[in-house]
């Protein structure tokens, strides 16, 4: 049978147990500052094989395991803002394609923010910063991008009627035009606006019979595009509006279908207009 430890060897281990667990959270606040998170992804994980053992004080467990968390997310937060900004540069240099390359990593490490706690306000933050970046060519970002972005200033200063709850909750730019043809289990349905985040779809009469929360897979197309296939994705229902027969879906993320849709658009020289 194994030794039983005495009060005392059991109070050593637990702090070698701990001094092993600062060293790792050192390593993680020096990788943080190289601006790769991935390793700093790496260190937590090796960190939290360590606060499994059954010798770790499960309160000291609980502390280090909240600390990683904010080390990770704060590290996948400044790499998306970093990829952001590269991504930028090389639309302002006509680089569509690295443009979009950086942007593919931006989303992939925006997910991971997002998952080790990243606010609303960041995430709103950054599904703008792409639309915007998504638009940006040679000539810098298209006037639409930046009127739109000034009316929401604009609006965000003045006081004014707020939403239900005080919360704004629109989250992305919308866009009225180009208007996307939307497939739906046999049913065509055509949209209102569209953003990243969601669209609202017309005219809908309830042949779908579908509730909030109803989980649908979209074929998606831009007309004004022919030569591009439609875009495959799935959504949420989370509005039904009788009165204008409208379906409002969004997606549980940013949406890659419409980002692709964007590129297309932009490779033929449409410029999506925002909603007024």
């Amino acid at each position: 049978m194994p030794a039983v430890m005495d009060a005392e060897q059991r109070h050593k281990l637990e702090e070698a147990l701990i001094r092993k667990a600062e060293e790792h959270v050192r390593a993680m606040r020096r990788m943080a500052e190289g601006n790769d998170p991935d390793v700093v992804e790496q260190q937590a994980n090796t960190l939290a094989d360590l606060l499994k053992a059954k010798e770790f004080p499960s309160q000291r467990a609980t502390e280090f395991r909240e600390t990683a968390k904010a080390l990770q997310r704060n590290a996948y937060q400044l790499s998306v803002d970093t990829l952001i900004r590269e991504a930028e540069r090389k639309g302002h240099a006509g680089d569509d394609k690295g443009r979009n390359e950086v942007l593919t990593k931006a989303k992939t490490h925006f997910a991971k923010a997002v998952r080790y706690g990243a606010d609303d306000e960041f995430r709103s933050g950054v599904e703008r910063r792409v639309q915007a970046a998504l638009l940006t060519s040679a000539d810098g970002v298209d006037e639409r991008t930046k009127k739109a972005n000034a009316r929401k200033l604009e609006l965000t200063e003045k006081p004014g009627p707020k939403p239900p709850g005080g919360v704004e909750r629109r989250r992305a730019i919308r866009y009225m035009d180009p208007v996307l043809t939307v497939d739906i289990a046999g049913h065509r349905y055509r949209t209102v606006n569209w953003s990243i985040r969601g669209l609202l779809l017309e005219t809908y009469r309830g042949e779908l019979m579908v509730s909030a929360g109803t989980r649908l897979k979209l074929d998606i197309r831009c007309e004004d595009v022919p030569d591009h296939p439609a875009v495959h994705a799935i959504a949420h229902v989370i509005r039904l509006d009788k009165e204008r027969h409208a379906l409002a879906v969004a997606f549980p993320e940013m949406s890659e279908a419409i980002i692709e849709l964007c590129r297309a658009m932009k490779s033929v020289g449409i410029q999506p207009e925002m909603e007024r």
